[in-house]
């Protein structure tokens, strides 16, 4: 066998280059809990779970149709990649199309939870 300066003329067929990868798409701010499709009752406790990306504290609403914002339910969540806390639903009108949107302090990125029900 032949050798050149770095690869053998042997091996150079071997050589296959594969073709380049999807660059990776960035996480995103996500709810995860409550599910879709799930009931929940005024004045009771709901978890509330989602995954954070972006280092930042977070700010968490109730809101309910086009993300029309009902009421704030916490500020300043922990900045932990994944967490999960417990809020009392305030007293609002019963209905379908509620969600809990997630929004960082720093730079606004946002997230919303799948449509629950109140009832």
């Amino acid at each position: 066998m032949r050798r050149t300066g770095f690869l053998s003329l042997a091996a150079a067929p071997l050589l296959a280059f594969a073709p380049l990868a999807e660059p990776a798409q960035a996480e995103s701010l996500t709810v995860t809990e409550p599910a879709a499709g799930s009931v929940h009752s005024s004045g009771a406790s709901m978890f509330v779970t989602w995954n954070n990306p972006t280092g930042q504290k977070l700010d968490m609403w109730l809101v309910r149709g086009d993300d029309a914002r009902v009421v704030q339910l916490a500020s300043r969540l922990t900045a932990a990649p994944r967490s999960q806390t417990s809020t009392v639903l305030p007293n609002v009108p019963d209905g379908n199309g509620y969600a809990i949107e997630l929004v960082s302090r720093e730079n606004g990125e946002r997230g919303v939870s799948p449509s629950f029900a109140v009832g």
